[in-house]
Order: structure tokens, then sequence, then C-alpha cells
């Protein structure tokens, strides 16, 4: 459902909801977010992005028209009543936009989107995770995996960008552990840059 038509102006505006939704949704079209932010009262922030962190993350797990320039977050796992969530939008020109909440199912749990930094040539250690987007990775850099059951596998940039096709139609880097098979990640990257982290909010 449409909750909010942002006022078209580039200035950070507002808007509060009295649940946690499962999914926002909205189109930016020609008027990318520069700043996206959503905080319950009582869990703190569950999300602040800059716009190069909603770039990576936005269509994540989405099959559908390439083309298509909606974004959607997962918030929770399902609608989640009885909360006070503020979600501050920072546009980036003068035009409206609209915001839309929905859900398909009851949630029990909220989801968390963390920024990490990832220094040059160090090794990053990543654990509980949901999903990891890694847009600085490149031909050379490298990403060690040890899975719950014991395996372990070395892997590429190329081969996680093929890997991810299964899952969505963007083309983004990640590390999808939605299935939470994965035990450990070892994130070593030649230039430094940030990692997006994708977590059950705990």
């Amino acid at each position: 459902m449409l909750v909010f038509t942002s006022a078209a102006a580039a200035v950070a505006q507002q808007f509060q909801l009295n649940y946690l939704p499962q999914f926002l949704i909205y189109d930016p079209a020609a008027n990318p977010l520069t700043n996206l932010r959503v905080e319950d009262q009582q869990m703190g922030v569950l999300l602040d992005l800059p716009a190069a962190g909603i770039v990576p993350v936005r269509r994540f797990m989405r099959f559908g028209v390439a083309a298509s320039t909606v974004d959607m977050f997962r918030l929770a796992n399902g609608h989640i009543p009885n909360r006070n969530v503020t979600v501050t939008v920072t546009q980036a020109a003068a035009a409206a936009v609209a915001y839309h909440t929905c859900s398909d199912t009851r949630g029990t749990h909220a989801f968390k989107y963390q920024v990490a930094a990832l220094l040059a040539a160090q090794p990053h250690i990543f654990s509980d995770f949901t999903a990891i987007a890694l847009p600085g990775l490149a031909a050379g850099d490298t990403v060690h995996i040890t899975y719950a059951n014991g395996h372990k596998q070395l892997f590429t940039a190329m081969e996680l960008l093929e890997l991810g096709a299964l899952y969505q139609t963007a083309e983004a880097i990640f590390i999808n552990n939605i299935d939470g098979y994965i035990r450990e990640a070892i994130v070593t990257q030649a230039i430094a840059g940030a990692a997006y982290v994708y977590k059950v909010n705990v």
C-alpha cells in the first residue's frame, strides 16, 4: 500500500509507521536516493545506507525485468505490528517519489543492514550473516568460505557473480547465505572499500 509520497525537494524527509513491514518498495526512476534510513524505536537503526550502499543491495534475490528502476528492501520476515518506525529518505533531486510497504505473512523478526569497512589486502572475517554484497570485489580478489558441513572453497569475483545469477537478475557480487549453510567467509580484496551485510536482527 502507498504510505508516503515525498515532496519534490532534494532534502531529508521522514514518515512514520506503526508497524515494521516485510518490504519497503519505491521507484526512484531519475531521482535516486542519496540516503535511506529505517529506525525502530526499540530495535534501533535497521538500515542506514548511502547511495553507494543502496545500489548493490536494493534488488537482492529479485528476479524480473532487468530494466526495472524499482528498489525493494526486505525489512522483516513478515508484518510486525505495534512498532514505532521512522523512515528517512534523502533524494538527489526535486521530484516526488511514492513509497509503498507490504507483507505476505506475519513476521517474527527484523533484518538489519550494516556497512563493514574492508582494508586493502587485509582479510576480513564474516559470520552469522544472511548475505553480503561486495561491490568492490575485483579480479584477483578472493573469498574463502567455510560451510556448516566443513567443506571449504576459495571463490573469485567472477565465480560469485555467476552464482548470484541463480538467485537474481541484477548483476551484483553477493555471498548468499539465505539458507544458513555458510559458517564463515573471509574476504580479501586489493583495494579498500565497503561490504554491505544483511542479517537477522538479534
